[in-house]
């Protein structure tokens, strides 16, 4: 699943590029059905693709480096311990096929509290051999990734997939993504659905 999220993230960051987006003030409200967190402070957060089950944002948030956030809803089975979802998340998270582009530096997964929800929390890094950084350029670039895969507090059977992102240049260091992911992350509330 993290394969495909880096491959999604990549392919929605050139879409933001090559389309007119809507702008959100700091502060506006995020929504999907039975999730809702507030859009980030820093940089300039333009929707990407929003429908009930999913919304995904953009943004230049460095000098060379683009943000996403991406919000989503998926069916998930019943598990009988958080031990259980725990390596379900680890199980698919670690399943996508391997196109040759994406190379993993570095994932942790632990189980965590969100907001009162059951979650597992990632941190992971990938190298991006093939970055399109515009219409006839690549470069090697580093993404990094963290988020949250949750039981919906309210319907046992639906999962929840949070994840903030970062791409920039190898080498150069963002300690601000921790402060400003945590703080979309501080701002998710669930309810029904």
């Amino acid at each position: 699943m993290f394969k495909l999220t880096i491959i999604m993230t990549s392919l929605l960051f050139v879409t933001s590029c090559a389309t007119t987006t809507s702008k959100l003030n700091s502060g506006t409200p995020v929504n999907i059905y039975g999730v809702t967190s507030l859009s980030p402070q820093n940089g300039s957060w333009s929707v990407i693709t929003s429908s009930g089950y999913q919304v995904a944002l953009g943004a230049k948030v460095t000098d060379n480096g683009s943000g996403v956030i991406n919000m989503s809803l998926y069916e998930i089975p019943e598990f009988l311990s958080d031990k259980e979802f725990l390596s379900h998340v680890v199980q698919h998270r670690a399943s996508s096929p391997d196109i040759g582009r994406f190379e993993l530096k570095e994932n942790v997964e632990k189980l965590v509290n969100l907001n009162g929800a059951t979650c597992v929390k990632h941190r992971t890094i990938s190298q991006d051999n093939n970055a399109k950084i515009d219409s006839n350029k690549s470069a090697v670039m580093q993404i990094e990734y963290i988020g949250y895969n949750c039981i919906h507090p309210f319907k046992k059977s639906v999962g929840v997939h949070t994840e903030y992102s970062l791409r920039h240049f190898k080498g150069k260091e963002y300690p601000e993504l921790n402060k400003s992911a945590e703080e979309f992350f501080s701002n998710i509330q669930f309810k029904e659905l």
